[in-house]
Formats: structure tokens, sequence, C-alpha cells
């Protein structure tokens, strides 16, 4: 249970979906850092949430920069919502391999990101298409989960559609 305040670090951030959903959930936090390489996903970004974060490469970010001190005072909430066009039905569905330079293999940036620090963040949320967890891409995902294992978190994973949230999509199995 999350008791004290949050420091939102936000990896392939876009708009800022996440801290949004924090936002409209009541929760207290801040937006402590946001990182993604599109100038202009930043900048909209910055325009809805009143930030100035800077576009960001996330192979170019290393584990010191996610800042996590004083875990005594703040919760720290790392989300990572890596680019799914490598693991959509309507892309390429060349998978997310680690090494295998595909856009969803950027998903790896953030095992490097977690294991280059000293301080781990007590809370991950990772988002994605449901193809992260299909047959073929089970192996690399089941490979993720036992990293997280490694570094001491426990894993959950539940399929969400979002036609069920009121929102104009709808995963495709």
């Amino acid at each position: 249970k999350i008791t004290k305040p949050i420091r939102l670090i936000e990896n392939f951030c876009g708009i800022g979906t996440q801290a949004m959903a924090l936002r409209n959930l009541g929760a207290n936090f801040e937006r402590y850092r946001a990182y993604d390489f599109d100038k202009d996903a930043i900048k909209s970004y910055n325009a809805i949430h009143g930030t100035n974060f800077e576009p960001t490469d996330i192979k170019n970010v290393k584990g010191e920069d996610l800042g996590i001190t004083d875990k005594d005072k703040y919760e720290y909430l790392l989300t990572y919502s890596f680019p799914c066009q490598s693991l959509s039905c309507s892309g390429l569905q060349a998978g997310m391999k680690k090494g295998s330079g595909t856009r969803s293999g950027l998903l790896w940036e953030v095992e490097r990101i977690l294991t280059e620090t000293e301080e781990l963040p007590q809370v991950l949320v990772m988002e994605n298409v449901i193809q992260v967890h299909n047959p073929k891409n089970m192996p690399d995902f089941q490979l993720w989960l036992n990293f997280l294992e490694s570094k001491g978190y426990k894993n959950f994973y539940a399929d969400l559609n979002a036609k069920d949230f009121n929102l104009a999509q709808n995963h495709i199995q």
C-alpha cells in the first residue's frame, strides 16, 4: 500500500497518461521525471501538465538520472509504456527480443536503467498491448518477469480493455 507522496517517473511518457490517471484518482504525487525522445510529445506533456521536461532518448538515461532519494519520504513509481509497434497486430510483429533493435525491444533499456541504479523504485507499472504476452512473445515476457523478480519485485499482470473504461479503443486478441 502506498502511504507516502508519490514521485512519478515516466519512461516513454508520451503526453503523460499515467500522470493523468494519478491526477484523476486524486493521488498525492509529483511529476518527478518524464522521458520521451519525441519532442512533440514532450511539448504536449509540458503544456498539459505545466512542466518543463526536455526530450530525452531512453538510451541516454542512466540509473542515477532517476533521482531516487528520500525513500523514507516518498514512494517512487516508475512507469514504462515502451513502444508497441513491434508487438501490435497493426504492426510488423517483430517482437521485443533483447538486442533485437526493434522499437518494442526498447523495453530492455528499462532493464539497463534498473540495473544501473543503486536505489530501485518501490513500484513499477508497465503498460502495453495484449500481444506483449502472446505465445510468440511469451518467452521474452517471461524473461522480463524473471528479471523483475531477481530485483526483488513481485509481478502481477492483467489484460485491461480500454473500451471497458469508456475509452474509444478496443484490444484485439
